[in-house]
């Protein structure tokens, strides 16, 4: 079989596959031996003893906890709340926005706790309120986030937090401010903050933000410029750890010690979070600990490359790559950040896959999501990636067609919408009683034959319906259209016309006439005056 056959074969054979994507949705499961065979005794590593009440590691691309100690308990905590204040912060307004200090920022925060001494009135940008809040942790800037962000009530902004934590998947959380400082109704768990800090760590703004080890806050209205040193000892290099890319510490008398750490290596991205630890040092020595673990214990899988058949670069979606894509190259790939991740003891075989394909209704120009692949092992969730389907032709989908729809139209629903329909005229001579006259019947037979054609032709796409429900769905002439820009053209002109009429007549009542007022009044003072003066200098001659 030649190329050129195979090419045919394959391009029939795609869009058979594509159009069986159309159907409901389906699930099936790979057929692969490996995936399917029965697994010994659990694998998953054992992680150490931490100080830690609660500790958490969570791999940031799929979600996955790779360690846990009492990951659900509610505990208070501290300043690593100000990841949340941080992470809304960029999700709802713009870095160069301008935070204004109010007073109760500067005056409802607790003089004795961490801030910057930014005054009532002070402004920075929110990019420099930031860098204050994670590197400084600075409570009253905190505050002026909160309430720009929710436009002025901290009441509101903390409802933002505890959806948005809701949003994320939290299921012990509760936020009552900005900044963490003790309340007994704000807590969190390990669970939920490792969540609020895997979505914040996604933001490169954020990933910048909370990396870097100084930072200075140019000069404001209210101040000369302040420098700004990250808290976190990972971060400003106190204490080396390989890897750290970011992190918030936390700490109050009830909360005890907090620690939010982001470290990065071998494509692996962590976040470790550590709770109700009794002493700093070994809220850093947990930390390193749990992290270590981690790292020498899993593996990252890209399932884009990994997936990839030896003889195309035809995701195995199935048991075998089909025949015909042999040598070729498909449309079909994996998504973006297709990773999973098992313990270094497991191979990428064992995983078990779960492919779901989504019922399609248009498929667009471009990449068009048709299904995901879910991977498990040992029953635990370790990953998921779309499936994608990029389509080289350009249809003219609903989507194309609502944007090339002229705006000075109806909108497309209405016009195809049944009352609409409905109300287009139907041809009917207004005297039906009267017979007609042979130019009218020769006119009429040739309409009857053009409307038989027409049904024929048509006959395959047409539903059978009476001639009359045909009629009425029978779309409005362009006449009609021309007609209704011209009523609207002549609309606007009209209220062109009167706006112009009203504003002359102001004119003339509010300006001209009392500005002519005034000027016959100067010129009769002028001329009484200058009378005046040429009888008083007759006087002075007689």
């Amino acid at each position: 079989m030649n190329r050129t056959i195979k090419k045919r074969i394959y391009k029939l054979l795609s869009f058979a596959f594509i159009l069986t994507l159309l159907a409901p949705s389906v699930k099936a499961t790979a057929t692969s031996d490996q995936n399917t065979a029965t697994l010994g005794q659990s694998t998953w590593p054992k992680g150490p003893d931490v100080y830690a009440d609660a500790a958490i590691v969570m791999e940031v691309n799929t979600g996955l906890v790779l360690y846990e100690k009492d990951i659900y308990s509610a505990y208070y905590p501290a300043s690593i709340t100000k990841i949340m204040t941080s992470l809304l912060a960029l999700e709802n307004c713009n870095l160069n926005e301008t935070v204004t200090m109010s007073r109760e920022a500067e005056w409802d925060v607790d003089f004795n706790s961490s801030r910057i001494g930014l005054v009532e009135g002070e402004q920075v940008s929110l990019e420099d309120a930031l860098y204050a809040v994670m590197l400084e942790s600075a409570n009253e800037v905190s505050y002026a986030v909160g309430e720009h962000v929710a436009g002025g009530s901290i009441e509101d902004f903390s409802n933002m937090m505890n959806k948005r934590a809701t949003e994320l998947g939290a299921v012990n959380t509760n936020f009552v401010n900005p900044n963490g400082l003790h309340d007994d109704n704000h807590y969190t768990c390990a669970y939920d903050m490792a969540l609020i800090s895997r979505a914040a760590i996604q933001i490169p703004e954020f990933r910048t933000i909370t990396g870097t080890r100084t930072y200075t806050i140019p000069a404001t209205n209210k101040n000369v410029a302040r420098p700004l040193a990250n808290h976190h000892r990972f971060i400003r290099k106190t204490i080396e750890y390989s890897g750290a890319i970011g992190g918030k510490t936390g700490g109050t008398t009830e909360a005890k010690t907090t620690l939010v750490t982001f470290a990065e290596r071998n494509g692996l991205t962590l976040v470790a979070v550590v709770l109700h630890v009794d002493t700093g040092l070994h809220a850093y020595e947990d930390t390193a600990s749990i992290l270590d673990f981690a790292f020498e214990n899993y593996t990252l899988y890209d399932m884009a490359q990994t997936e990839l058949t030896e003889e195309s670069s035809f995701p195995n979606l199935f048991s075998s790559a089909p025949a015909f894509l042999d040598g070729f190259d498909t449309n079909l790939r994996f998504g973006e950040n297709s990773s999973i991740v098992l313990p270094v003891s497991a191979n990428y075989e064992d995983a078990s896959k779960t492919i779901e394909f989504f019922p399609v209704k248009e498929l667009e120009h471009g990449d068009n999501v048709i299904g995901q692949a879910t991977y498990t092992y040992q029953g635990k969730f370790v990953g998921a990636t779309d499936i994608i389907y990029y389509n080289e032709d350009h249809p003219l989908t609903q989507t194309v067609f609502n944007s090339l729809w002229p705006d000075y139209l109806l909108s497309p629903e209405e016009v195809f919408s049944d009352s609409f329909v409905g109300t287009v005229p139907t041809m009917i001579p207004s005297d039906s009683s009267s017979e007609p006259s042979k130019e009218d019947s020769s006119l009429g037979e040739t309409a009857e034959s053009l409307e038989e054609t027409e049904e024929s032709n048509t006959a395959e796409t047409i539903p059978s319906e009476s001639k009359e429900d045909t009629n009425e769905s029978i779309p409005a002439s362009s006449d009609s259209v021309a007609s209704k820009k011209t009523k609207v053209k002549l609309t606007l002109l009209l209220i062109f016309v009167t706006i112009a009429a009203l504003l002359t007549i102001l004119y003339l009542m509010f300006i001209e006439l009392p500005h002519r007022k005034k000027r016959r009044a100067y010129f009769e003072n002028h001329r009484r005056r200058m009378s005046d003066m040429r009888n008083s200098i007759k006087d002075d001659f007689n």
